[in-house]
């Protein structure tokens, strides 16, 4: 009975995981989590695996969590995503030419491609048997990054050839950008201490120990088409170690270089002197296996040029 239920609330997790990554995640679907009674910690796991959401934070929205039971770590985390996502930090396209403002690119999940199996779906089942205070590979997790283990673990990519089979699920990005994009990185954890570790996530852990740009690769993705929407995956003639991607075959077009401005001490643009070509690309953390953190979830921001 008790592996019955164990099971039931696996898949329910799962449900919730694979719903979050797949649709934007809005006040209301926060709401809408509640009133189904999941728990502050599982909904704050499937908002750190959506790879879309829009949070916006009012003196309503905040009583409305209250009547529908929210706790003070629920509020208090949506109070500070708010803040996060429409203040100017983390990835931004600067010119996006159709909007008159910069337009925030959310970061993007990669899963393990396997023929046959959906891995981003069994290591969602695997994540939600974990608690706080549970093991995850070698070391204890507790509190937020916890809460992002849970209800939002894809796989735990340890080598470089595991990270070599990632893949970002659909064929194409959902930032289009020109040929010639311009974008900004903003790091303000010295002023805000928006990623500060006490943070308690996996993405927070990630991103507080990144300095400037120069810590990505940008990299040209190769595009498969399927019946379930397409995926893209590294170039096969790239290898990946501890500094990153490399590879003797892999060209200037897979590998692109970019340069680097400093606005100021948090804030970088970054630019090229050479149109991009035609199609998808990632900024990818090239330090990721010297991260415990990303090796949890990898994760990069990605765009389509046409």
């Amino acid at each position: 009975m008790i592996k019955k239920i164990l099971v039931t609330a696996c898949l329910a997790l799962v449900a919730m995981a694979v719903h979050a990554q797949n649709e934007a995640v809005t006040n209301q679907t926060v709401i809408e989590l509640l009133q189904e009674g999941f728990s502050s910690e599982e909904i704050i796991g499937a908002i750190e695996n959506s790879t879309t959401r829009t949070i916006t934070f009012d003196i309503s929205f905040m009583r409305e969590l209250k009547a529908n039971g929210a706790d003070k770590e629920l509020t208090t985390y949506l109070q500070k995503i708010a803040k996060t996502d429409f203040g100017y930090e983390g990835v931004m396209l600067w010119n996006p030419g159709y909007s008159d403002k910069p337009v925030k690119i959310y970061r993007c999940n990669f899963e393990k491609e396997q023929k046959g199996f959906d891995l981003g779906t069994i290591a969602a089942v695997a994540g939600a048997a974990y608690g706080v205070g549970s093991i995850v590979g070698n070391r204890k997790v507790s509190g937020g990054e916890a809460a992002g283990v849970t209800a939002g673990l894809t796989l735990m990519a340890t080598t470089g050839k595991e990270i070599e089979k990632l893949m970002l699920p659909g064929s194409k990005a959902k930032t289009v950008a020109s040929r010639q994009p311009v974008f900004r990185f903003f790091f303000k954890k010295e002023e805000d201490k928006s990623f500060n570790q006490e943070g308690g996530n996996w993405y927070e852990m990630v991103m507080n120990g990144i300095q400037s740009p120069n810590e990505f690769q940008l990299i040209k993705m190769t595009v498969k088409e399927n019946k379930k929407g397409g995926r893209r995956l590294f170039p096969s003639s790239m290898s990946y170690t501890i500094a990153g991607f490399s590879g003797k075959n892999a060209s200037t077009r897979e590998m692109v270089n970019f340069e680097i401005t400093s606005i100021n001490n948090n804030t970088f643009e970054v630019s090229f002197s050479e149109p991009l070509e035609p199609g998808e690309y990632c900024f990818f953390y090239k330090s990721g296996l010297q991260n415990k953190y990303f090796q949890v979830q990898p994760f990069g921001f990605d765009f389509t040029v046409e």
